[in-house]
């Protein structure tokens, strides 16, 4: 940041609070440094949210030299934004906004551990505006600080010098910050376990030993850190007073009023004669702790020392949290306790405190003057009279000469006080950087650039940041930099050398081939080659298609240009094909595969093949290669392996019966083999029973799962058996039997007896439950029979003088006649009505029923006689109707 910003602000640093005076305001002096020229600088502050006043810009200083600068500005007490800007008429070329920077209280603490703190647990400041150091010399040195950094007074952080934590005063800083509505700054010099005499005992780095154990503190310890307080950062930033907390120890060490009193009056004598500073001292009155209760001689010699020479009163802290073992120890307060002694020292730091107790102004910094020097040099000097002075080179002297970098030095005054001057950054010399060689061939260039942008001059008389040469020469510049001072750099030669001339090449074989063969370029001898493939040989392989061409390099690097080229056309190969399969490539012998190639042109199996799909049925490794229009080459395919498993022999089938029979019964067939068995009805067992008629084979698996050739074949015939006949009554003596399917005969019964007829039908006369049963007749030695019907129930028809004729009325003109008794030669003649016979025949035997064709014969009414022997009836009959 420092070395590219154009405006920076060394001091203050976020977070500095500078102690105001009576009248609510400090002077604050701003330092920093420029990096182009201005002729003044300006500052403003703007207030936070309200917490304070803000200004306009002012001049803080005109004409500023040698790019450092110091100049103060007056603010009223606040919490502010600094900004900082440098001016080149009315032309802003540099800023910088320094957030939280405050005018407020200012406090240094001392005391023992209820004043140091004890832990880093309890609440920090709530308030933005309460801040500390966050510094711990972890040596207990008498050295100086670091210069600090400030920040938020956190529950968790140190406290610089010495303290640990927030403690009471992060409360109380947020009490104060509200009631005076001013940032507030802490700076903790306590030591824990400390009795009064230490303090006075340690002054002038003086040796003290702890009342409790029998050792030292270090030297000039605990005092040490009182001082620096003072004379580091109260004497920089001002201050309002010390508090002081302690006493719990000379409770313990029985100290006497007077004793105490002459003790602290020597430390606050001491602490003003160091500082040069009649610094205001507020003195709590602590003694107390649970095994003592409090101490009368204690608060006494603090009573003595309250109230003379610029002392005031603080919180008596022995009324509070009685007794303290409940929350903490006997001797340090608890989290309740804290708040209330935080209350106690706001009751205490009142308005007439502030009427009374006369501020320490913050010290302004040193100003640092700056003049030329030789060599790159500048000469740096601090204004003013101090005892030492102290740069952060390590060098002492008042002057010192220095190139580039950053320089402030650490002043002390005649009492020890410290300031930190205003910083000085002296340039960087100039410096020419080379985009690449300064020794080039023809034809090329360099550019040389400069780490200024401005205030350069080249030796060539160029005057910007960067140029491009492609000539020889020797180059250097100057800079004026903002003191005014001038800075050479050091000199860069530029050589140029000419080119060689270009080679002629040529090629060994075709400069066409298939991808994975190669040509070979030669160029002539005598230089070192620069192929545009990158290769470096006068002879190269070349597998890639491409344009060649080459240059020569001679010795001094120069490349010729380049030569005539060579075209080199490299075919591609087919991809690699891949065989796809149609199936398993391992299989039982009565099988096969089809292997199939990747489209290309034309293909070359290693079996011999040359079409793109060939089927295998022979086991062995199948690699196929394909050729392109170009006719390249593929590399070789997957390998596919073929496994052909051989069958295993056919089982041998054999039926334990006979294979042609009637439907419903059954036939076994066996398959004879020691391999599992699967019919040709699916059947996986060694034997099958079959009841439908088929032809039956057998085939064995073995373990690689191939099939036998099927077994002999067995044909099974089944004859089916006619259905079940159904016995219906057809006429009036007549019942027949039918079904799906009829048989070629069929047995009758009446209750139980056989009726000896064979026909489909017969005529009954006889009361009683009639059945049939249907047979056909396959061969001599093969008849298959149905099942019995049901019974019929058939009672005969007795009121018809034996004879039925019907239908009637019959529309057809054709009637059945039926007789009761089985006459023999019967005749039928039909009559009108009026006696004229119309037609007549003959019945050799009335033993079934007779059908009558009368359709001859007008349409009316006719009589139909029957006579035979002891037979004589006839029936009236309309046809036609």
């Amino acid at each position: 940041m420092l070395a590219y910003a154009q405006i920076q602000v060394s001091f203050p640093v976020s977070r500095a609070v500078f102690q105001r005076n009576q009248a609510n305001n400090a002077t604050i002096r701003i330092t920093g440094i420029y990096t182009n020229s201005v002729n003044r600088i300006e500052a403003k502050v703007n207030a936070r949210d309200g917490q304070g006043t803000s200004s306009d810009w002012q001049v803080i200083q005109s004409n500023p030299q040698g790019g450092t600068f110091a100049g103060d500005l007056t603010v009223q007490g606040g919490w502010y934004n600094l900004e900082v800007r440098g001016m080149s008429g009315d032309q802003q070329v540099g800023h910088q906004v320094v957030e939280r920077v405050g005018v407020g209280e200012v406090f240094v603490i001392a005391g023992q551990s209820n004043a140091q703190g004890i832990n880093r647990t309890s609440p920090g400041a709530t308030d933005d505006r309460v801040n500390a150091v966050n510094y711990y010399d972890r040596f207990d040195s008498q050295n100086d600080p670091p210069f600090p950094q400030f920040q938020k007074l956190e529950s968790h952080i140190d406290v610089a010098p010495r303290g640990e934590g927030s403690w009471n005063w992060g409360m109380l800083g947020d009490q104060l910050a509200r009631r005076l509505n001013v940032p507030i700054l802490f700076f903790n010099a306590a030591w824990s376990g400390t009795a009064v005499r230490n303090w006075r005992e340690s002054i002038g780095g003086g040796t003290s030993y702890s009342i409790y154990i029998p050792a030292a503190y270090p030297t000039g310890q605990p005092y040490a850190n009182l001082r620096i307080a003072l004379q580091f950062y109260a004497h920089m930033l001002g201050v309002r007073a010390v508090l002081w907390h302690q006493g719990e120890a000379d409770n313990f060490a029985n100290t006497s009023a007077d004793s105490y009193a002459s003790d602290l009056r020597t430390v606050i004598d001491r602490s003003r004669q160091d500082s040069n500073k009649n610094v205001a001292w507020v003195v709590a009155r602590a003694s107390y702790d649970d095994f003592r209760g409090s101490d009368q001689n204690v608060l006494a010699g603090q009573n003595q020392v309250i109230g003379g020479n610029n002392v005031y009163p603080g919180p008596n802290t022995d009324q509070i949290q009685i007794p303290r073992s409940s929350q903490s120890d006997e001797v340090h307060f608890g989290p309740g306790g804290l708040v209330e002694v935080a209350n106690a020292w706001n009751n205490s730091l009142n308005d007439a405190f502030f009427a009374n107790a006369q501020p320490i102004a913050p010290a302004l910094a040193p100003s640092v003057s700056v003049a030329c020097a030789d060599n790159n040099n500048l000469r740096l000097t601090v204004n003013g009279n101090f005892s030492a002075i102290n740069w952060n080179t390590g060098e002492n002297g008042q002057t010192i000469v220095r190139g580039a970098g950053y320089y402030q030095a650490k002043v002390k005054d005649g009492n020890g006080n410290t300031l930190f001057s205003a910083p000085v950054r002296v340039s960087d010399a100039p410096s020419i950087a080379a985009s690449g060689p300064t020794t080039f061939c023809a034809g090329g260039s360099v550019t040389l650039k400069s780490n200024y942008t401005s205030n350069i001059t080249w030796s060539n008389n160029f005057n910007g940041s960067e140029q491009t040469i492609n000539s020889p020469g020797t180059f250097s510049i100057r800079y004026r930099d903002v003191s005014g001072c001038e800075f050479s750099s050091g000199s860069v030669n530029v050589a140029v050398n000419p080119l060689p001339g270009a080679p002629s090449i040529n090629a060994e074989g075709p400069t066409t081939f298939c991808q994975g063969e190669n040509t070979v370029l030669v160029a002539n001898s005598g230089f070192s080659y620069n192929w545009s493939n990158g290769d470096r040989g006068q002879r190269i392989e070349v597998r890639s298609p491409g344009t060649y061409s080459a240059t020569a390099t001679d010795q001094n690097g120069c490349t010729s240009p380049p030569s005539s080229t060579i075209n080199v056309v490299v075919n591609p190969l087919p991809p690699t094909p891949v065989i796809a399969t149609s199936g398993p490539t391992t299989f039982c012998a009565d099988q096969n595969v089809t292997l199939t190639a990747t489209q290309e042109q034309a293909y070359t199996w290693e079996s011999g093949q040359s079409s793109r799909s060939i089927t295998v049925n022979q086991a062995g490794n199948y690699v196929v290669r394909t050729r392109n229009v170009f006719n390249c080459l593929s590399a070789p395919s997957n390998v596919v392996s073929v496994v052909v498993n051989p069958l295993p022999p056919s089982p041998r089938v054999t039926a334990n019966g006979r294979t042609t029979f009637c439907d419903g019964d059954q036939v076994t067939l066996t398959a004879e083999s020691p391999l599992e068995k699967i019919w040709s009805t699916q059947e996986k067992v060694p034997t099958i029973i079959v009841t439908k008629s088929g032809n039956y084979t057998a085939r064995v698996v073995d373990n690689n799962g191939c099939f036998s050739p099927p077994s002999d074949n067995i044909r099974v015939d089944v004859k089916p058996l006619p259905s079940e006949p159904v016995i219906q009554q057809v006429g009036t003596y007549t019942l027949e039997a039918t079904g799906t399917l009829l048989g070629d005969m069929y047995y009758w019964q009446r209750d139980t007896d056989s009726l000896g007829i064979q026909k489909n039908f017969i005529k009954a006369t006889k009361a009683g439950n009639y059945s049939a049963r249907s047979f056909i007749v396959y061969s001599s030695d093969l008849t298959c029979y149905s099942t019995p019907s049901a019974s019929f129930q058939f009672i005969p028809f007795t009121d018809n003088q034996g004879l039925s004729v019907y239908p009637n009325p019959s529309p057809e003109k054709e009637v059945i006649l039926e007789t009761f008794e089985d006459l023999k030669n019967a005749l039928v003649t039909v009559y009108t009505l009026s006696g004229q016979q119309l037609f007549t025949t003959t019945v050799e035997e009335f033993n079934e029923r007779k059908r009558l064709d009368l359709r001859g014969l007008a349409a009316g009414s006719v009589i139909i006689q029957v006579r035979s022997a002891n037979f004589n009836v006839a029936k009236r009959v309309i046809l036609g109707w």
